[in-house]
């Protein structure tokens, strides 16, 4: 799964790597230790084939939600079930994006009982770009709120170490405009792109144990453990 992702780098940033043509978001804080319910950055295409920058909270709302306060909230989205649940059925169709993060993070049980996170981002650097899927719920007094969650699929060999689902990692700059693309409609065009990042295109490191609670947040977090954890 996905639960904690590091998403430090700035709009001008974003802007350059993802060929952002229109920013509708804000300079938001950059933060080490961004947890569901927190706003996101997320590129979306439009039909004119442009790419617009804004941000999302992580943890989507269906539009047809009674109540966003009640009621699952998915922070991730299984590729191989999307079109088997509402929530995801129809964005998978017409709603998808990108989420540029740093890095995110998992864990791994130690023999003590503690749980040792690692953070895992492009062994060659620059920005980790994931598949995302958003929607807008509309209250009765038309106030908007616009949510998103991550697709994850099956760890490659690299993740699998720690845990058996990763993000859904577009490593290939080629995918992008077919994933934006709004008028791809056909899910079974754009789901073949959802496939774990090449072995080797991650690295994982052991940081500091800070990162388990949410209320920390620097880029001290990033620090490798002062005593390594093993994989094996």
């Amino acid at each position: 799964m996905c639960g904690r992702v590091v998403s430090s780098s700035s709009v001008t940033q974003l802007v350059d790597w993802l060929q952002v043509d229109e920013v509708v978001a804000p300079e938001l804080a950059p933060s080490w230790n961004v947890a569901p319910g927190r706003e996101l950055y997320v590129v979306a295409g439009t039909r004119a084939g442009t790419r617009r920058l804004g941000v999302m909270r992580w943890g989507l709302v269906p539009s047809w939600s009674a109540d966003p306060s009640s009621g699952p909230r998915p922070i991730n989205a299984r590729a191989e079930s999307l079109l088997d649940r509402p929530a995801f059925a129809d964005a998978v169709a017409h709603r998808r994006c990108l989420v540029p993060v740093d890095g995110f993070y998992e864990w791994r049980r130690l023999p003590s009982g503690a749980r040792q996170p690692w953070f895992v981002d492009p062994d060659g650097g620059g920005p980790l770009v994931l598949a995302g899927l958003w929607d807008r719920w509309v209250s009765s007094a038309g106030e908007a709120l616009v949510t998103v969650a991550i697709v994850t699929v099956a760890a490659n060999d690299d993740v699998g170490r720690l845990h058996d689902r990763m993000p859904a990692v577009l490593s290939d700059p080629g995918a992008w405009d077919l994933w934006l693309d709004p008028t791809v409609v056909d899910p079974g065009q754009v789901t073949p792109l959802l496939q774990p990042a090449p072995t080797g295109y991650l690295r994982l490191r052991p940081v500091d144990a800070r990162v388990n609670n949410v209320a920390n947040d620097d880029p001290g977090l990033l620090a490798e453990a002062e005593e390594p954890a093993t994989l094996f």
